[in-house]
């Protein structure tokens, strides 16, 4: 009678151990769905990108991020610069049995989207960003503090700006001081 009493309490351990393994088995979370290999975000901005879908029990999740060379650390929202340029984010859950599921790997790229056309002022010409509408593939005339005896001098290389006479004046010198602020300023 005690071989079958021990038996039988045996063989619901081991059944208890079986479905538990299951269970925590199947608490481990699942991401679906992959992130884009490359992830671009303007200087100065966040990571915007959709989060994947999340199945499973799960505790925490969130974006973690890879400064090259470094360790993975959650990502806390802070803006991204040029330096974090080539740094790698991935999407990560977790649950409360130590299971975690990341998705794919992707590459960051800081820079803007420039489209349109050049706009200029007396310094420094530009295209607008798409995204942020910042200025991007931002620069200095490729005329200025060169010659002005040459028509072809007048005409920037990159924009195609024109300096005119009027440019070398008092009130060009005034333009000049005022573009030289707001871009020092801004």
């Amino acid at each position: 009678m005690t071989k079958r009493v021990l038996s039988a309490i045996l063989s619901v351990c081991l059944l208890f151990g079986v479905f538990s393994c299951f269970a925590s088995a199947a608490a481990i979370p699942t991401i679906d769905g992959e992130i884009p290999a490359k992830v671009r975000v303007c200087p100065g901005k966040v990571i915007e990108i959709e989060a994947p879908e999340v199945n499973g029990n799960v505790y925490a999740k969130g974006w973690e991020i890879r400064i090259i060379g470094g360790d993975w650390i959650p990502y806390d929202g802070e803006p991204l610069d040029k330096n974090d340029n080539g740094a790698s984010i991935r999407y990560f859950a977790a649950n409360s049995v130590g299971g975690y599921a990341y998705s794919n790997e992707a590459t960051l790229v800081i820079d803007h989207n420039p489209s349109g056309s050049y706009k200029y002022d007396g310094l420094n010409h530009w295209r607008e960003c798409s995204d942020c509408h910042g200025q991007a593939e931002k620069g200095a005339h490729t005329t200025l503090g060169e010659s002005m005896t040459d028509a072809a001098d007048n005409i920037c290389k990159v924009c195609g700006a024109q300096r005119t006479p009027q440019w070398t004046g008092l009130k060009a010198f005034f333009g000049w001081i005022m573009a030289l602020i707001t871009s020092l300023i801004g």
